[in-house]
């Protein structure tokens, strides 16, 4: 098949047009109130910086994360960050202290 090409020109007006469309049909809703982020209950909890992260790992993982956080009464969050905090002291303890010098994955690993 032979490829086509849009001026941009064309593809901006389209672009426009269903813009128009999709917010003249649809209701104006009320601005929703920002949603309170959950915090830790320590003492130093206000200090920290947070940051969304996040990854893919097994099924299995996830449930047993998700079993711990539910019997022993902590979120998900607070399970991740401790056995992140954990691995992270492990590897500490065997390589020296973690920096955000990039250096060659060879030299780590």
């Amino acid at each position: 098949m032979s490829e086509q090409t849009f001026p941009l020109g064309d593809f901006n007006d389209l672009e426009s047009s269903v813009r128009n469309i999709t917010q003249q049909s649809k209701p104006q809703k009320q601005q929703a109130k920002p949603q309170e982020q959950q915090m830790p209950k320590d003492a130093d909890a206000s200090k920290r910086d947070w940051m969304h992260f996040t990854f893919i790992c097994s099924i299995e993982i996830v449930d047993k994360v998700k079993a711990i956080a539910h019997k022993e009464g902590f979120s998900i969050r607070d399970v991740v960050e401790k056995y992140l905090k954990d691995g992270i002291a492990r590897y500490e303890q065997k390589h020296g202290a973690v920096t955000k010098q990039r250096r060659d994955i060879d030299e780590i690993l």
